[in-house]
């Protein structure tokens, strides 16, 4: 299994996985032509895509929808009410697919299944996946949640076997306070509907990393303005302290992340 984020950020979202000979992207606020020039970068090229899954219905995840899906002609999957929420955006040209939170379904070679996570959509999801490892074929569970603004014991649960994790470590809660956003977007962003704080985040995955699955971790969404890349990791491995066998890998708004081989 191959993982990477091709972009992280609130200026938009998209995420690569492949395994078993199945290719997918996760949500899709970057241009086409961005797209192509990431997957570019990670040695991927222009090849078939077989789906685009969408966590939701905001622009830094869906704006390039309609066309990425036209473009690599592969299906948009989203649970019912996401895609009502951002029909508008689309042509009417595109194939669409449906799934329901908790329902696992396969596309490919992989199994996919989706769960709910809280942030201030209408219907916000994460996705477990499971697929081949590169190489031996043995099973490998990851998981994707980001735009989450609690972490639930029912979340940990699900976390829990996986072997690899993206996950958003948004704002340090300092920087936010004392930043330059207004109230109202503050107390939104701190808000179980929002986003994950550094030790929100830090708490999560040395949780997870003392039950001894979780190897390779990609932070996610940090925010421009009340995070930096540095302090991200810095808070993260103080609540790890040595513990499991956990790698900490960046994501960038910019480029792609480092590609994850599983």
């Amino acid at each position: 299994m191959r993982l990477c984020l091709l972009a992280s950020g609130s200026s938009g979202n998209c995420a690569y996985l492949e395994a078993g000979g199945t290719r997918l992207l996760i949500d899709a606020g970057i241009s086409l032509r961005q797209v192509r020039r990431r997957l570019e970068q990670i040695g991927v090229g222009a090849e078939m895509i077989a789906g685009l899954l969408i966590s939701h219905e905001h622009s830094d995840h869906v704006g390039q929808a309609s066309r990425v899906a036209l473009h690599f002609d592969c299906p948009i999957y989203a649970s019912e009410r996401t895609a009502a929420e951002f029909r508008r955006r689309l042509s009417g040209w595109e194939k669409q697919e449906r799934f329901r939170p908790g329902v696992q379904f396969a596309i490919g070679a992989l199994q996919i299944e989706p769960f709910r996570v809280s942030h201030d959509a209408c219907e916000p999801c994460g996705f477990l996946i499971q697929g081949p490892s590169e190489g031996t074929g043995r099973t490998v569970l990851v998981a994707i949640a980001t735009d989450l603004g609690l972490v639930s014991p029912r979340l940990r649960r699900r976390l829990a076997p996986c072997e690899a994790l993206i996950i958003e470590a948004n704002h340090d809660v300092q920087m936010l306070l004392e930043g330059p956003y207004p109230q109202y977007l503050k107390q939104r962003i701190q808000s179980e509907l929002g986003h994950l704080s550094n030790d929100s985040t830090g708490e999560l995955i040395a949780g997870l990393a003392r039950e001894g699955r979780l190897r390779q971790v990609l932070l996610a969404h940090l925010s421009q303005n009340n995070n930096r890349p540095e302090v991200a990791l810095e808070t993260v491995r103080r609540h790890l302290d040595g513990q499991g066998d956990c790698r900490l890998h960046l994501s960038y708004r910019d480029r792609p992340s480092e590609l994850l081989v599983l």
